[in-house]
């Protein structure tokens, strides 16, 4: 449903959309499709690898992927973490359609 959620979003926001079932899923789709991605947004719990995981996979693909985390969780020590290894951006869930556009944008033009 949360996945649902923010692809509604993103796409009402005007932007073209892959959604994966899981983080593994996640890293394939990545690997394949990495060149014409801009930014991904990954949840901090995730079937299969945690958001975490996941970025640490997609930094090996690419070093200089940009990603927003999202969590249900605030902003706590494993966020903190996450963050420390490079991720771009944090988002705390639930967010409105307003908040995910004005994040998944300032990570998308981080240099």
């Amino acid at each position: 449903i949360v996945r649902l959620m923010a692809e509604n979003i993103l796409i009402e926001c005007g932007y073209n959309v892959i959604t994966a079932e899981n983080g593994r899923d996640g890293v394939e789709i990545f690997r394949k499709n990495h060149s014409s991605i801009d930014a991904v947004l990954l949840d901090m719990a995730m079937p299969g690898m945690s958001g975490k995981e996941v970025f640490i996979e997609l930094k090996k693909i690419n070093p200089d992927v940009k990603v927003l985390l999202a969590s249900g969780f605030r902003q706590d020590y494993r966020v903190d973490e996450a963050l420390r290894l490079g991720i771009t951006g944090f988002i705390q869930k639930p967010y409105s359609l307003g908040e995910l556009s004005k994040k998944i944008k300032e990570i998308a033009e981080v240099s």
